[in-house]
């Protein structure tokens, strides 16, 4: 019988051994950073839908002759769409728009950089479709 309490007695004390090296192993840091900037940007995204587009209009977010305005989350408008879409941003200020952009499924796009908080804009998804997915600005 001795010879069997010993293997048990063995493998005790290494799971024992083993859960205190798990729990006292170091936690790891949050990232900083342009990484931590990026995160907490997306860590604000919230969920769109887009007014449909019509009769040669293009779809577009927030809705007619409303504007989002940018927040100090984000230094660049981001999307992150639920299907390929073409994507712009348009301006309040100027009343112009940057070029078309590719934005693809479920990956995070830049609809503009750069953009001082407080700024109006509008997104335009071309066609008349209506487009939903998050938005961080």
């Amino acid at each position: 019988m001795r010879t069997r309490l010993v293997p048990f007695a063995m493998t005790a004390v290494l799971l024992g051994g083993g859960t205190a090296a798990v729990a006292t192993a170091p936690a790891q840091a949050a990232p900083s950073g342009p990484d931590a900037t990026i995160q907490s940007c997306y860590g604000s995204a919230r969920n769109y839908t887009s007014a449909p587009g019509g009769s040669g209009s293009n779809a577009h977010w927030p809705g007619t002759g409303k504007y989002a305005y940018t927040t100090a989350n984000c230094n660049d408008i981001n999307l992150k769409v639920n299907y390929d879409r073409t994507v712009r941003t348009c301006f309040q200020k100027t009343g112009k728009c940057n070029g078309w952009k590719k934005a693809r499924k479920g990956q995070w796009a830049l609809a503009a950089t750069d953009v001082k908080t407080g700024t109006g804009f509008y997104i335009q998804f071309k066609g008349a479709n209506r487009s939903t997915g998050k938005i961080a600005y």
